[in-house]
């Protein structure tokens, strides 16, 4: 087995043979058949027209070209190289923008104008399913209306990073910008921030409405306007708080002290129990006092004893769990929480505000229903479904023999048989593809109108009806081809779908995409009209 044949035809084949194993390793080359027969060599397979020439590679293979005889055809490979090549030679990108291969991507980065950025776009959407993606995330617009917008929103930023100043809405429209929202007085000022923000300021359209700003520096600046401190108090942030420090008379204690309540809930606290005074164990029973009577007015608190006793306080009583906590209670009251001796029994309040936050959490109550209080009664008005009103008049006869009102005669069950209706027609909708095609052919246009506009008005009914609507749109193939090819194919056309839909002004968060590749046929494969009726996007409503 080890000699080796050194007959003229023995050495012709071998070289062959290295021949066609170089031609297997080139990119763009596929070898389909090859052979030898009477002293000639036959070989035939497909060729990208970016591939290397077999012929060229014949040189330096001692084997004589008048031997060989071949059939190449052409096709385009999509091997990451070539198709780089093809849309370099297409798109013809500007200096600023270069294209490479990453991984088995094909990545662009630079910058380019709007209207070679489009066409990119346009070039991706087409490339074959099974070839590379082509990226072009990292091309940035500059294109002059791009350029405006990006100033634009590095200004809305700075905004919104501006203490005092709430940027409620935004947006730009027709070359001009709309901006709204709430300012304090105190806060900077916005047509001031626009100077070196290259927006140009007649075309900046403001409506500001003034409001007083919880943080607290200008919480600081109030207080230092009407409280005016005397000169040995000192008033400053520390934290989230702001802390008085030093020593003034009672009179500016007690008005310091009514500040700090008036304080709106939310901001920071005005801590003045650093100031001294000059009678310490009055100003604490007065502080104590204080603290037992805002605990008394709290709903869902029952205080039944409290005593003040060698410098310590006790209290006892009862505390409905959704009460504001009595330790809480105590931040600024100046009452040492070291001092305060507690014991709370917990039990259920049936002040209606208590009972509205039960019922809501127990019963969950749709969109579409809202529960108040006129009263002393619990009123539930609105929509719903026959199984949710059930519970609710179950839970308004637990609630009566308590003594609490829960009136559920308004309530209307809610009807789904238009919405029914709806999804029917929707459901039975099908766009059709032609083979191969991820994007549908025009006569499917009057069929995606029709689809956007049931759509839309099947969400907002639903919305109306206080459930919400979700459309998963479902890509299938026929069964040509490989079963990796159909997947990626069924997948593309349900997102092309998506985006068709979402220009007809769909909002994209209602639709959900999936491809079913062949696993889902809507007929058997055995003809030539099953295999069309197969390649479609079909549609399946659902309601949360």
């Amino acid at each position: 087995s080890k000699v080796r044949d050194v007959s003229p035809e023995a050495r012709a084949a071998e070289r062959w043979q290295a021949y066609v194993s170089r031609l297997g390793t080139q990119p763009g080359i596929i070898v389909a058949e090859q052979k030898m027969r009477d002293g000639q060599f036959y070989i035939s397979g497909l060729r990208d027209p970016l591939a290397a020439d077999p012929q060229s590679l014949l040189s330096g293979a001692q084997v004589d070209p008048a031997h060989v005889h071949s059939d190449w055809q052409f096709y385009q490979s999509l091997e990451p190289e070539f198709v780089l090549k093809r849309l370099t030679a297409s798109l013809a990108p500007p200096d600023s923008v270069r294209l490479s291969i990453v991984n088995d991507r094909i990545v662009a980065e630079g910058e380019a104008p709007d209207t070679w950025i489009d066409r990119a776009r346009a070039a991706a959407r087409q490339l074959s399913a099974g070839g590379p993606a082509f990226d072009i995330s990292k091309v940035r617009d500059v294109s002059p209306e791009a350029r405006a917008a990006e100033h634009w929103q590095a200004y809305v930023s700075r905004l919104g990073t501006q203490p005092g100043i709430i940027v409620a809405q935004q947006t730009a429209r027709s070359g001009h910008f709309y901006i709204s929202g709430l300012r304090d007085p105190l806060a900077a000022d916005p047509q001031s921030l626009l100077s070196g923000a290259q927006v140009d300021p007649t075309r900046v359209h403001s409506d500001w409405q003034f409001y007083q700003s919880l943080e607290p520096e200008f919480v600081l600046k109030r207080l230092m306007a009407s409280l005016t401190p005397p000169k040995s108090v000192r008033l400053s942030i520390v934290g989230d708080r702001i802390v008085a420090e030093g020593e003034a008379p009672d009179t500016w204690i007690d008005r310091a002290r009514a500040a700090a309540r008036q304080l709106s809930a939310g901001g920071p606290v005005f801590d003045i129990s650093k100031i001294r005074d000059v009678s310490p164990e009055a100003r604490a029973a007065e502080h104590w006092q204080h603290y037992v009577s805002r605990l008394e007015a709290q709903p869902g608190i029952i205080v039944a004893q409290q005593t003040a006793r060698g410098g310590h306080f006790y209290i006892s009583g009862l505390r409905d769990p959704l009460a504001a906590d009595p330790q809480e209670l105590l931040s600024g009251t100046e009452v040492d929480p070291a001092r305060v001796h507690s014991q709370w029994q917990f039990y259920q309040s049936l002040d209606p505000k208590f009972v509205v936050k039960r019922l809501i959490a127990s019963l969950t109550p749709p969109k579409s229903v809202q529960l108040s209080i006129i009263q002393d009664r619990i009123v539930v008005v609105g929509e719903a479904p026959a199984a949710w009103i059930n519970r609710a008049r179950a839970a308004a006869q637990q609630l009566s023999a308590d003594g609490v009102a829960l009136d559920v005669s308004q309530l209307r069950e809610l009807s789904l048989a238009e919405l029914n209706h709806l999804r029917e027609a929707i459901q039975a909708t099908d766009i059709l593809f032609y083979s191969g095609k991820v994007v549908p052919g025009p006569e499917q246009t009057p069929v995606l109108d029709k689809l956007a506009d049931q759509l839309k008005e099947f969400a907002e009914n639903a919305r109306k009806s206080g459930v919400t609507a979700r459309f998963m749109l479902t890509g299938h193939s026929d069964a040509v081809g490989r079963e990796t090819a159909n997947a990626s194919i069924s997948a593309a056309r349900a997102e092309t779908v998506r985006a068709l839909l979402n220009k007809r002004g769909v909002a994209p968060e209602l639709l959900l995409v999936r491809g079913a590749g062949t696993f889902e046929p809507a007929v058997p494969e055995n003809s030539r009209t099953g295999s069309s009726a197969n390649r479609r996007v079909s549609v399946t409503v659902n309601l949360d």
